[in-house]
């Protein structure tokens, strides 16, 4: 058995990440006899699980583990395009408008009171989504009401409708400019853009996931709901990119609400143990169909396009599948299917070695070398299809990031199929290239989908396909893949190994140790799929104590 000074070093190693202090070794050698110094760290174990450094370790064990980079940008940094909003500054003091926000952007005159054209710039005061209970002064044309305004394609005048357009052109920032961002930085876009900055929305996005982890495990509720939840966590700047996405999908009711940046409308909700409640920055938990009404709150929704024609809902909200830092930070269906794999379900994906395969032709699913890991791949990969990105971001604004198939905007003539212009870039390519009737991603006949060329977006496990020996109940999307993977055992007993790592300090061999998984496995589901219930039990365990 470990000494117990040995015993609190490992405990305070597992659940804080660093060794005890001081005070804490003078303590434990204040406690007694070796009896009541055990139970000293009985006690320290308890209490330390109640700490919000726990929370932290919880968050750092799930950031290394998901491993989840920032959106990339499609062009020049800092032009990463998730953010969907049109930057607005500051007027410089030495200006008639000091202080009121402009586009920064094709509104040069505006901090002088002017239109390009010369005549009086449009004046409005509100209370942005950026500074509850404030006034915000816009100027310019981040300030027009108009319900049409004038954009351009390719270099041509058009008129546009600014409800459905956005902050396009000469349209505005819509009520209480929900469709721009202030832009305090020294150059517009770089604030939301760097890694560095705990704040930028690109790191908030790309940090989601893990911190939905450590928010299920602070606040006890069943892991499970990492994959199957219909909720997350994030702060306002975050929750402001699943409202853009929205709106960008038609959901015009999203501009109205401001439960998601007033704090009286959040202030109930559960947060991490580093912010209070009510606090912009918390990241606090919300409803994803409530910000992003295309994920839906219902957990069995069936959509076959093959059979049905109406406009597809959406797909459910499926946790940290559908985070928009999960999906943008694979932008392609097959690499979001082989990361949830490997991440959720610890599938080990590699290479064949003297394996002799039929000719491959056009489905890597069935067809040549490639098969040894698609066969397993593409099941998993047909639930992530309804999510792409087109064009590419500029200063926070540009990019569209469709869902093929869904509510009313994502859909487009027949012919987006011939790859004939203005179809001719991705994702559409993408789309025509990989998405081939008879294949294993795309199990539709060719008559179907000449038929309904949006068919080749089915995105679940037909019934005469199985994925880890489950097969589908039918429900699209994500949550599709996921009630798969748990139904499987994969699931449990891949977070099972990543505890046991945190804690243990090793793995488990799952060909080794297969039994001794088993347990570890029945231990955590009885615990209610619950990490501080399990981590405990580990810390109790006679392994532990010997340091094994």
């Amino acid at each position: 058995m470990l000494a117990p000074t040995r015993l609190l070093r490992r405990a305070s190693l597992a659940l804080k990440g660093e060794v005890p202090t001081e005070t804490e070794y003078a303590q434990l050698e204040a406690a007694g006899d070796e009896a009541a110094q055990r139970a000293f760290v009985a006690t320290f174990v308890d209490h330390t699980l109640q700490d919000p450094t726990f929370y932290r370790t919880l968050f750092e064990t799930a950031r290394d583990w998901f491993n989840i980079p920032p959106a990339a940008p499609t062009a020049d940094a800092p032009e990463y395009g998730l953010q969907q909003q049109r930057a607005v500054v500051q007027c410089p003091a030495d200006t008639p408008k000091a202080g009121a926000w402009r586009y920064f952007r094709g509104d040069d005159k505006a901090c002088q009171g002017q239109r390009p054209d010369g005549t009086p710039a449009d004046e409005r005061s509100i209370e942005s989504w950026w500074a509850p209970g404030a006034t915000t002064v816009l100027v310019g044309f981040a300030a027009s009401v108009s319900a049409t305004g004038q954009g351009s394609v390719n270099g041509n005048p058009v008129t546009i409708t600014c409800l459905t357009a956005g902050p396009d052109g000469t349209c505005g920032c819509g009520p209480n400019a929900v469709r721009c961002h202030a832009d305090v930085g020294s150059y517009a876009g770089w604030e939301n853009y760097v890694p560095y900055n705990p704040q930028g929305q690109r790191r908030l996005v790309a940090e989601e996931p893990a911190r939905l982890f450590a928010h299920i495990g602070w606040h006890d509720r069943p892991m499970t709901d990492l994959i199957l939840g219909a909720y997350s966590v994030g702060p306002t700047r975050l929750q402001a990119a699943y409202v853009m996405q929205g709106l960008f999908g038609g959901a015009t009711s999203l501009l109205d609400d401001d439960s998601w940046w007033r704090p009286s409308r959040f202030s109930s909700a559960p947060v991490d143990p580093e912010h209070s409640a009510g606090d912009p920055l918390a990241w606090r938990e919300y409803s994803v169909p409530d910000r992003l009404p295309f994920l839906l709150a219902e957990r069995d929704y069936r959509y076959d396009p093959r059979t049905q024609t109406a406009a597809m809902k959406g797909i459910p909200a499926a946790g940290m599948l559908t985070s928009l830092g999960f999906l943008n930070a694979y932008p392609r269906e097959r690499v979001r299917g082989a990361r949830a794999l490997e991440t959720l379900a610890c599938e080990v994906l590699s290479p064949p070695q003297g394996q002799t395969f039929n000719e491959y032709r056009r489905d890597p699913g069935t067809e040549g070398p490639c098969q040894h890991c698609h066969r397993r791949l593409d099941p998993a990969a047909i639930h992530f299809k309804r999510y792409a990105k087109k064009n590419y971001g500029f200063e926070g604004f540009g990019a569209a990031y469709l869902m093929p198939g869904i509510g009313s905007v994502w859909h487009w003539p027949a012919h987006w199929r011939q790859g004939t212009y203005p179809y001719e870039g991705d994702p559409f390519s993408h789309w025509n290239r990989w998405y081939s009737p008879d294949t294993l991603l795309t199990p539709v006949t060719e008559a179907q989908a000449q038929a309904n060329p949006e068919a080749v977006f089915i995105d679940f496990l037909p019934p005469e396909h199985t994925l880890l020996g489950q097969t589908s109940d039918g429900t699209v999307g994500p949550l599709g893949f996921a009630k798969m993977i748990l139904a499987s055992g994969s699931f449990d007993r891949c977070v099972v190994r990543h505890l046991h790592a945190q804690v243990m300090g090793r793995d488990i061999d799952p060909t080794r140790e297969a039994g001794y998984l088993d347990d570890q496995v029945g231990r955590f589901i009885a615990s209610g799929r619950k990490v501080r219930p399990y981590v405990k039990a580990l810390t109790q365990s006679d392994l532990f104590q010997r340091g094994r």
